[in-house]
């Protein structure tokens, strides 16, 4: 019997995308520096891979954060101190919350049935803020996010500490829901988990895809939760 869901917060509760490029305009505007949606899909591409690195293990937040803008400005071809705008864009990022749609009615609905947890790979002030912001965080039991934790999505040890907070809750008993096949899907499965894989951009499913279940908007979890 499901006991507990686990929902991601970027790209799942909140719309990261729109959030960064809200901060990227912003804190582009006060340094007078240029912005178009190319400036932005430098950023996406960039951003991406990096956080790939992450959940392989292959690098930590606090090393992303002392070069990711330096490396976004240098191709872009902008002259600015990366390791400042880093400071500022977080600042800003902090600040700002933009919820996927479909998120408010979705947590209700599971607050109602489940105990409700939220599981980021962030730093915990920033996503509590946020989830705030959003008028989302008084449905949320638990707000697991990895900076506290000390351990990140994919690995087995942060959901296992997840769950450390759910003592009469199983592995087996727990949903994992999020956008990342990586962090969330092989995440959640390789901790015992049971997965739903939310699609909203409508990617391609891999053959092997280890998801129990594919969603392409929030309102469809309410057909299988």
């Amino acid at each position: 019997m499901l006991k507990a869901v686990l929902m991601d917060i970027d790209d799942t509760l909140l719309d990261f995308g729109k959030c960064a490029e809200q901060a990227m305009r912003i804190g582009f505007a006060e340094r007078g520096l240029p912005f178009d949606n190319s400036t932005y899909a430098v950023f996406t591409r960039i951003n991406d891979v990096l956080w790939q690195q992450i959940e392989r293990g292959e690098l930590t937040t606090q090393q992303l954060f002392q070069f990711r803008w330096n490396r976004i400005f240098d191709a872009l071809g902008i002259q600015a101190d990366g390791a400042a705008f880093e400071k500022r864009f977080l600042d800003l990022l902090y600040e700002t919350a933009i919820p996927v749609d479909g998120a408010d009615e979705i947590c209700r609905y599971l607050k109602e049935k489940y105990i409700l947890c939220a599981a980021s790979n962030a730093f915990h002030d920033q996503q509590l803020n946020r989830l705030e912001m959003a008028g989302l965080l008084p449905y949320f039991d638990h707000v697991f996010v990895s900076e506290p934790l000390g351990y990140h999505k994919p690995e087995k040890a942060f959901f296992d500490a997840c769950r450390a907070f759910l003592p009469d809750v199983a592995a087996d008993e727990c949903m994992m829901i999020g956008d990342s096949l990586t962090a969330d899907i092989t995440g959640g499965k390789n901790a015992g988990m049971k997965t739903i894989w939310y699609n909203h951009t409508h990617r391609p499913v891999p053959e092997r895809c280890e998801a129990d279940q594919i969603v392409e908007s929030l309102s469809e979890l309410k057909n299988l939760l």
